[in-house]
């Protein structure tokens, strides 16, 4: 797997590609903003995240003929972070299946916006070694939900993570990004259900 730093160049070096950046972002503000409507969320923004907020990456995106407008990814920022988590992320108390089972989304924290409604997640319940978390993508209408008693997943195939990484995520995205042409799913960004497990790109 390549590191961030090296995809980050590929996302430079691309004609097709639109790279915004800004200010460094505090990780720390990022922290800070996740405010869920119950429980705590304890979390540490892993080092790969780390390194892309430190270089100032705030997205990556490029036209998609298909439907007239750019596709990619958007990092957020504290405020931005914290309203996306709010909005689309995290489930009120009290969200419950027909039979009165509680559930939650206090597990994920969005960091970046695939389109509309759809966040891509780190799973912070499940650190992996050198503090990195799994990554999912989010869809509001069809969220990433456990059982708030046990821990389960309210859909046993959502265990397998779409991504490993923040790196494996990144890797993939700008593999998409600078591919000629790129990859159809690019287009479906935004659309509920979306999983990325056979859709993972290497540079």
């Amino acid at each position: 797997m390549k590191h961030v730093s090296a995809m980050l160049e590929a996302l430079r070096q691309s004609k097709s590609v639109k790279v915004k950046t800004g200010a460094p972002i505090a990780p720390e503000s990022l922290v800070d903003a996740i405010t869920p409507p119950f429980g705590v969320i304890e979390w540490t923004p892993p080092p790969g995240y780390r390194e892309a907020l430190g270089s100032g990456l705030r997205s990556a995106t490029r036209h998609v003929p298909a439907v007239g407008r750019e596709r990619g990814f958007k990092l957020y920022d504290a405020d931005a972070l914290g309203k996306a988590n709010e909005d689309w992320v995290h489930l009120p108390e009290g969200v419950t299946l027909e039979d009165g089972v509680d559930l939650s989304t206090n597990h994920l924290v969005g960091f970046a916006e695939a389109e509309g409604e759809a966040v891509w997640c780190f799973d912070v319940s499940a650190p992996r070694a050198g503090g990195e978390y799994p990554v999912y993508y989010h869809h509001a209408e069809l969220p990433r939900a456990r059982v708030l008693a046990t821990g389960a997943w309210l859909k046993p195939e959502d265990a397998t993570p779409d991504f490993e990484s923040f790196a494996q995520w990144l890797e993939t995205m700008t593999a998409a990004l600078i591919a000629e042409p790129p990859p159809a799913w690019l287009q479906d960004l935004g659309t509920p259900g979306l999983t990325f497990t056979k859709k993972r790109l290497s540079l």
